[in-house]
Protein backbone atom coordinates (compact mmCIF):
# COMPACT_ATOMS: atom_id res chain seq x y z
CA UNK A 1 0.00 0.00 0.00
CA UNK A 2 1.26 3.48 -0.85
CA UNK A 3 1.26 4.72 2.75
CA UNK A 4 3.49 7.79 2.41
CA UNK A 5 1.66 9.36 -0.58
CA UNK A 6 -1.68 8.67 1.13
CA UNK A 7 -0.54 10.48 4.27
CA UNK A 8 0.55 13.43 2.15
CA UNK A 9 -2.82 13.37 0.38
CA UNK A 10 -4.67 13.33 3.70
CA UNK A 11 -2.64 16.28 4.95
CA UNK A 12 -3.54 18.14 1.78
CA UNK A 13 -7.26 17.43 2.30
CA UNK A 14 -7.12 18.80 5.84
CA UNK A 15 -5.32 21.93 4.63
CA UNK A 16 -8.15 22.50 2.15
CA UNK A 17 -10.72 22.12 4.90
CA UNK A 18 -8.89 24.62 7.12
CA UNK A 19 -8.68 27.10 4.26
CA UNK A 20 -12.39 26.73 3.56
CA UNK A 21 -13.36 27.36 7.20
CA UNK A 22 -11.16 30.47 7.45
CA UNK A 23 -12.57 31.93 4.25
CA UNK A 24 -16.08 31.26 5.50
CA UNK A 25 -15.46 33.03 8.81
CA UNK A 26 -13.60 36.00 7.35
CA UNK A 27 -15.72 36.59 4.30
CA UNK A 28 -18.82 34.40 3.84
CA UNK A 29 -19.35 35.76 0.33
CA UNK A 30 -15.75 35.13 -0.75
CA UNK A 31 -15.61 33.27 -4.04
CA UNK A 32 -13.33 30.27 -3.83
CA UNK A 33 -10.89 29.71 -6.70
CA UNK A 34 -10.77 26.75 -9.06
CA UNK A 35 -14.49 26.66 -9.75
CA UNK A 36 -14.95 23.81 -12.12
CA UNK A 37 -17.32 20.88 -11.61
CA UNK A 38 -16.52 17.75 -9.59
CA UNK A 39 -19.30 15.27 -8.87
CA UNK A 40 -20.15 11.57 -8.72
CA UNK A 41 -22.65 9.05 -7.38
CA UNK A 42 -21.41 7.27 -4.24
CA UNK A 43 -23.43 4.23 -3.14
CA UNK A 44 -26.40 5.56 -5.09
CA UNK A 45 -26.26 9.04 -3.51
CA UNK A 46 -25.20 12.23 -5.26
CA UNK A 47 -21.86 13.65 -4.12
CA UNK A 48 -20.70 17.10 -5.19
CA UNK A 49 -17.29 18.51 -4.37
CA UNK A 50 -18.59 22.06 -4.58
CA UNK A 51 -17.38 23.17 -1.14
CA UNK A 52 -13.84 23.25 -2.46
CA UNK A 53 -11.96 21.83 -5.42
CA UNK A 54 -8.23 21.72 -5.94
CA UNK A 55 -5.65 20.02 -8.15
CA UNK A 56 -1.93 20.07 -7.45
CA UNK A 57 1.07 18.74 -9.35
CA UNK A 58 3.81 17.69 -6.95
CA UNK A 59 6.22 14.81 -6.32
CA UNK A 60 5.55 13.34 -9.74
CA UNK A 61 1.79 13.06 -9.29
CA UNK A 62 -1.44 14.93 -10.06
CA UNK A 63 -3.78 15.07 -7.06
CA UNK A 64 -7.39 16.15 -7.64
CA UNK A 65 -9.44 16.73 -4.49
CA UNK A 66 -13.02 17.74 -3.83
CA UNK A 67 -14.85 18.32 -0.55
CA UNK A 68 -18.63 18.41 -0.20
CA UNK A 69 -20.48 20.79 2.17
CA UNK A 70 -20.92 17.86 4.59
CA UNK A 71 -17.16 17.21 4.73
CA UNK A 72 -17.06 14.14 2.49
CA UNK A 73 -13.72 14.33 0.69
CA UNK A 74 -12.78 12.45 -2.47
CA UNK A 75 -9.23 12.51 -3.82
CA UNK A 76 -7.75 11.02 -6.99
CA UNK A 77 -3.98 10.66 -7.43
CA UNK A 78 -2.59 10.01 -10.91
CA UNK A 79 1.06 9.35 -11.88
CA UNK A 80 0.86 11.58 -14.96
CA UNK A 81 -0.33 14.87 -16.37
CA UNK A 82 -1.32 13.64 -19.79
CA UNK A 83 -4.64 12.60 -21.29
CA UNK A 84 -5.32 8.90 -21.14
CA UNK A 85 -6.96 6.11 -19.16
CA UNK A 86 -5.38 5.33 -15.77
CA UNK A 87 -5.95 2.18 -13.74
CA UNK A 88 -6.59 2.35 -10.00
CA UNK A 89 -5.84 -0.86 -8.10
CA UNK A 90 -3.39 -2.50 -5.72
CA UNK A 91 -0.73 -2.77 -8.44
CA UNK A 92 -1.10 0.66 -10.06
CA UNK A 93 0.68 3.90 -9.22
CA UNK A 94 -2.65 5.74 -9.32
CA UNK A 95 -5.22 5.48 -6.53
CA UNK A 96 -8.28 7.15 -5.01
CA UNK A 97 -9.47 7.66 -1.45
CA UNK A 98 -12.65 8.80 0.28
CA UNK A 99 -13.34 9.87 3.84
CA UNK A 100 -15.30 12.30 5.96
CA UNK A 101 -13.12 14.93 7.58
CA UNK A 102 -14.86 14.36 10.91
CA UNK A 103 -14.20 10.61 10.89
CA UNK A 104 -10.68 9.89 9.67
CA UNK A 105 -10.81 6.27 10.87
CA UNK A 106 -13.11 5.34 7.99
CA UNK A 107 -10.69 5.70 5.10
CA UNK A 108 -11.77 4.01 1.87
CA UNK A 109 -9.10 3.18 -0.73
CA UNK A 110 -9.03 1.98 -4.32
CA UNK A 111 -5.66 0.26 -3.90
CA UNK A 112 -6.49 -1.99 -0.97
CA UNK A 113 -4.23 -5.01 -0.76
CA UNK A 114 -6.44 -6.58 1.93
CA UNK A 115 -9.16 -7.31 -0.63
CA UNK A 116 -8.01 -6.30 -4.11
CA UNK A 117 -11.01 -8.04 -5.70
CA UNK A 118 -13.37 -5.49 -4.15
CA UNK A 119 -11.41 -2.32 -4.91
CA UNK A 120 -10.18 -0.56 -8.03
CA UNK A 121 -11.38 1.09 -11.22
CA UNK A 122 -10.33 3.61 -13.85
CA UNK A 123 -9.93 7.34 -14.40
CA UNK A 124 -9.99 8.86 -17.87
CA UNK A 125 -8.06 12.13 -17.97
CA UNK A 126 -9.76 13.52 -21.07
CA UNK A 127 -8.20 16.99 -21.23
CA UNK A 128 -5.08 18.72 -19.91
CA UNK A 129 -4.99 22.43 -20.76
CA UNK A 130 -1.39 23.43 -20.09
CA UNK A 131 -2.06 27.06 -21.04
CA UNK A 132 -4.96 27.70 -18.64
CA UNK A 133 -3.74 24.93 -16.30
CA UNK A 134 -6.97 22.99 -16.00
CA UNK A 135 -7.78 19.27 -16.10
CA UNK A 136 -10.99 17.42 -16.99
CA UNK A 137 -11.98 13.78 -16.93
CA UNK A 138 -14.31 10.99 -15.85
CA UNK A 139 -13.96 8.20 -13.31
CA UNK A 140 -15.54 5.14 -11.76
CA UNK A 141 -14.14 2.83 -9.10
CA UNK A 142 -14.83 0.79 -5.98
CA UNK A 143 -13.26 1.69 -2.63
CA UNK A 144 -12.56 -0.66 0.28
CA UNK A 145 -12.29 0.02 4.00
CA UNK A 146 -10.16 -2.68 5.64
CA UNK A 147 -11.08 -2.27 9.31
CA UNK A 148 -14.77 -3.00 8.81
CA UNK A 149 -14.58 -4.80 5.44
CA UNK A 150 -17.04 -2.45 3.72
CA UNK A 151 -16.98 -0.93 0.26
CA UNK A 152 -18.17 2.16 -1.54
CA UNK A 153 -19.18 2.24 -5.19
CA UNK A 154 -18.26 5.44 -7.03
CA UNK A 155 -19.90 5.78 -10.46
CA UNK A 156 -20.67 8.50 -12.98
CA UNK A 157 -17.75 10.61 -11.80
CA UNK A 158 -16.90 13.80 -13.69
CA UNK A 159 -14.44 16.62 -13.08
CA UNK A 160 -14.33 19.53 -15.51
CA UNK A 161 -11.94 22.49 -15.77
CA UNK A 162 -10.39 21.98 -12.35
CA UNK A 163 -7.46 24.39 -12.02
CA UNK A 164 -4.12 22.89 -11.09
CA UNK A 165 -1.01 24.45 -9.62
CA UNK A 166 2.53 23.30 -9.05
CA UNK A 167 5.09 22.03 -11.50
CA UNK A 168 5.03 19.64 -14.42
CA UNK A 169 5.26 15.87 -14.66
CA UNK A 170 7.63 14.11 -17.01
CA UNK A 171 5.59 11.47 -18.83
CA UNK A 172 6.63 8.00 -17.69
CA UNK A 173 8.38 5.73 -20.14
CA UNK A 174 6.00 3.33 -21.88
CA UNK A 175 5.93 -0.12 -20.29
CA UNK A 176 7.66 -2.90 -22.20
CA UNK A 177 5.78 -4.46 -25.08
CA UNK A 178 3.99 -7.69 -24.24
CA UNK A 179 5.22 -9.56 -27.30
CA UNK A 180 7.01 -9.08 -30.62
CA UNK A 181 4.08 -10.41 -32.64
CA UNK A 182 1.36 -8.27 -31.02
CA UNK A 183 -0.31 -5.92 -33.50
CA UNK A 184 -2.69 -2.95 -33.52
CA UNK A 185 -3.52 -1.33 -36.87
CA UNK A 186 -6.29 0.93 -38.17
CA UNK A 187 -7.17 3.82 -40.43
CA UNK A 188 -7.52 7.10 -38.54
CA UNK A 189 -9.29 9.82 -40.54
CA UNK A 190 -8.42 7.88 -43.72
CA UNK A 191 -4.72 7.64 -42.84
CA UNK A 192 -3.11 4.27 -42.18
CA UNK A 193 -2.04 3.87 -38.54
CA UNK A 194 0.18 1.13 -37.09
CA UNK A 195 1.45 0.73 -33.55
CA UNK A 196 5.19 0.73 -33.04
CA UNK A 197 4.63 -0.88 -29.65
CA UNK A 198 1.75 -2.84 -28.13
CA UNK A 199 0.99 -2.95 -24.42
CA UNK A 200 -1.45 -5.55 -23.05
CA UNK A 201 -2.79 -5.47 -19.50
CA UNK A 202 -5.59 -7.14 -17.53
CA UNK A 203 -7.08 -5.35 -14.52
CA UNK A 204 -10.23 -6.31 -12.61
CA UNK A 205 -11.23 -8.64 -15.43
CA UNK A 206 -10.93 -5.97 -18.16
CA UNK A 207 -8.39 -6.64 -20.91
CA UNK A 208 -6.74 -3.52 -22.34
CA UNK A 209 -4.87 -3.68 -25.66
CA UNK A 210 -3.07 -0.43 -26.46
CA UNK A 211 -1.03 0.45 -29.51
CA UNK A 212 1.56 3.22 -29.17
CA UNK A 213 3.05 5.22 -32.04
CA UNK A 214 5.09 8.24 -31.03
CA UNK A 215 2.81 10.42 -28.89
CA UNK A 216 -0.32 8.66 -30.17
CA UNK A 217 -2.17 5.83 -28.45
CA UNK A 218 -5.04 3.68 -29.75
CA UNK A 219 -6.61 1.31 -27.24
CA UNK A 220 -9.54 -1.11 -27.01
CA UNK A 221 -10.97 -2.58 -23.81
CA UNK A 222 -13.07 -5.69 -23.23
CA UNK A 223 -13.71 -8.36 -20.58
CA UNK A 224 -10.84 -10.85 -20.58
CA UNK A 225 -13.42 -13.66 -20.77
CA UNK A 226 -15.29 -12.22 -23.78
CA UNK A 227 -16.27 -14.76 -26.40
CA UNK A 228 -16.27 -14.42 -30.19
CA UNK A 229 -18.97 -12.02 -31.38
CA UNK A 230 -19.77 -8.39 -32.10
CA UNK A 231 -20.23 -5.86 -29.31
CA UNK A 232 -21.12 -2.17 -29.14
CA UNK A 233 -18.38 0.15 -27.92
CA UNK A 234 -19.58 2.52 -25.21
CA UNK A 235 -17.27 4.21 -22.71
CA UNK A 236 -20.08 4.51 -20.16
CA UNK A 237 -20.53 0.72 -20.06
CA UNK A 238 -17.12 0.13 -18.51
CA UNK A 239 -16.99 -3.20 -20.36
CA UNK A 240 -16.43 -2.64 -24.07
CA UNK A 241 -14.91 0.71 -25.00
CA UNK A 242 -12.11 2.33 -26.97
CA UNK A 243 -10.06 5.50 -26.99
CA UNK A 244 -7.72 7.32 -29.36
CA UNK A 245 -5.16 9.80 -28.04
CA UNK A 246 -3.79 11.87 -30.96
CA UNK A 247 -1.57 13.77 -28.49
CA UNK A 248 -0.59 13.39 -24.85
CA UNK A 249 -3.15 16.07 -23.91
CA UNK A 250 -6.17 14.89 -25.91
CA UNK A 251 -8.41 11.85 -25.43
CA UNK A 252 -11.12 10.91 -27.93
CA UNK A 253 -13.55 8.29 -26.62
CA UNK A 254 -15.98 5.89 -28.28
CA UNK A 255 -19.35 7.04 -26.93
CA UNK A 256 -22.06 4.64 -28.17
CA UNK A 257 -20.86 4.91 -31.75
CA UNK A 258 -18.53 2.02 -32.42
CA UNK A 259 -18.29 -1.73 -32.63
CA UNK A 260 -15.86 -4.46 -31.65
CA UNK A 261 -15.81 -7.89 -33.24
CA UNK A 262 -13.85 -10.52 -31.36
CA UNK A 263 -12.69 -13.04 -33.94
CA UNK A 264 -10.99 -15.33 -31.45
CA UNK A 265 -10.27 -15.43 -27.73
CA UNK A 266 -8.33 -18.52 -26.70
CA UNK A 267 -8.40 -18.30 -22.90
CA UNK A 268 -6.11 -21.34 -22.64
CA UNK A 269 -3.34 -20.02 -24.88
CA UNK A 270 -4.16 -16.43 -23.80
CA UNK A 271 -4.41 -15.09 -27.34
CA UNK A 272 -7.05 -12.76 -28.78
CA UNK A 273 -7.81 -11.24 -32.21
CA UNK A 274 -10.45 -8.78 -33.32
CA UNK A 275 -11.67 -5.90 -35.48
CA UNK A 276 -12.99 -2.52 -34.34
CA UNK A 277 -14.22 0.83 -35.56
CA UNK A 278 -15.54 3.95 -33.82
CA UNK A 279 -15.78 7.71 -33.87
CA UNK A 280 -13.76 9.15 -31.02
CA UNK A 281 -15.06 12.38 -29.51
CA UNK A 282 -13.76 14.69 -26.80
CA UNK A 283 -15.75 15.32 -23.64
CA UNK A 284 -14.47 18.88 -23.41
CA UNK A 285 -14.43 20.32 -26.95
CA UNK A 286 -15.39 19.54 -30.56
CA UNK A 287 -12.36 17.37 -31.34
CA UNK A 288 -13.08 14.05 -33.03
CA UNK A 289 -11.50 11.32 -35.13
CA UNK A 290 -12.89 8.46 -37.17
CA UNK A 291 -11.23 5.10 -36.65
CA UNK A 292 -12.00 2.38 -39.21
CA UNK A 293 -10.56 -0.98 -40.28
CA UNK A 294 -9.13 -1.53 -36.82
CA UNK A 295 -7.43 -4.84 -36.12
CA UNK A 296 -5.57 -6.29 -33.14
CA UNK A 297 -3.85 -9.56 -32.37
CA UNK A 298 -2.19 -10.01 -29.00
CA UNK A 299 -1.12 -12.41 -26.28
CA UNK A 300 -2.23 -11.60 -22.74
Amino acid sequence: MKSTPILVCLAFIFSLASCTKELSRENPTHSLPNRGTFYATIDGQSWNGDSIQQAVVADGALTITGVSPTGDALAIVLPGLQAGVYALNAQSAGYALFMNQQDTSNLYLSNSIADSSRAGGIVSLTSVDTVNKTVSGTFRFNLYQGSNATTKSVTGGVFTNISYGGGSITPPSPPPASGNTDTVTARVDNTDWKAAQVVVETQRGILAIAGISGQQTLAVYMPASATAGTYALDFASGQYFAAYNPTTTTALLAMKNGSLTILENDVTKKHIRGNFSFTGTSLTDSSSATVTAGYFSADY
